[in-house]
């Protein structure tokens, strides 16, 4: 049986006036509401216990000399305190983990009274300051000028800037 369309039209509007209200929605949990307030605040300032977070205050927990040489990984553990682990050189682990009172003392005036409990130590190669053997050291200061010299009569642009590091390759070639 085909309908017309002003029947159509007259069953969708009785039909709209019929539905049924929406569903009832209970009011979020108070996790919920208290997460759409700490998590701005939280990128923000910085706040949380990651490892990551505790980074930036890294070397007045540790002290500078030993924030040069060893990072946070992570936490592990649960509900009796956490164990924060660590990575460090061979012999800084070693140091390190023999101060480990005061380091604790101070991760939990940083996290909160009893949010560490203890340290675990991973060790690492030392990371060196040495240049390796392959990497150019740049111009003197004569050769940059006789490059810029050189180069002068050229108009700015993308060949001038081609040509000035294809002749700071050549020029430092030489000099090895």
């Amino acid at each position: 049986m085909s309908r017309s369309r002003k029947d159509k039209q007259a069953i969708n509007q009785w039909l709209e006036g019929q539905r049924a209200k929406p569903q009832y929605r209970p009011a979020p949990t108070a996790g919920m509401a208290v997460a759409k307030i700490v998590r701005p605040l939280s990128k923000k300032y910085g706040g949380g216990s990651s490892a990551a977070m505790l980074q930036k205050h890294w070397p007045d927990i540790v002290g500078a000399r030993w924030a040069k040489i060893s990072t946070p990984v992570k936490f592990t553990g649960g509900r009796e305190g956490r164990t924060l682990v660590i990575s460090a050189p061979g012999a800084a682990a070693t140091l390190i983990m023999a101060a480990s009172g005061p380091i604790i003392e101070r991760l939990n005036t940083h996290l909160g009274a009893g949010h560490v409990k203890k340290l675990r130590l991973i060790q690492n190669k030392l990371k060196t300051n040495e240049t390796p053997s392959g990497l150019k050291r740049g111009l003197s200061p004569r050769q940059e000028n006789q490059l810029q010299d050189g180069l002068s009569k050229l108009p700015e642009g993308s060949l001038k800037q081609a040509l000035t590091k294809l002749g700071r390759g050549v020029l430092s070639d030489e000099t090895d």
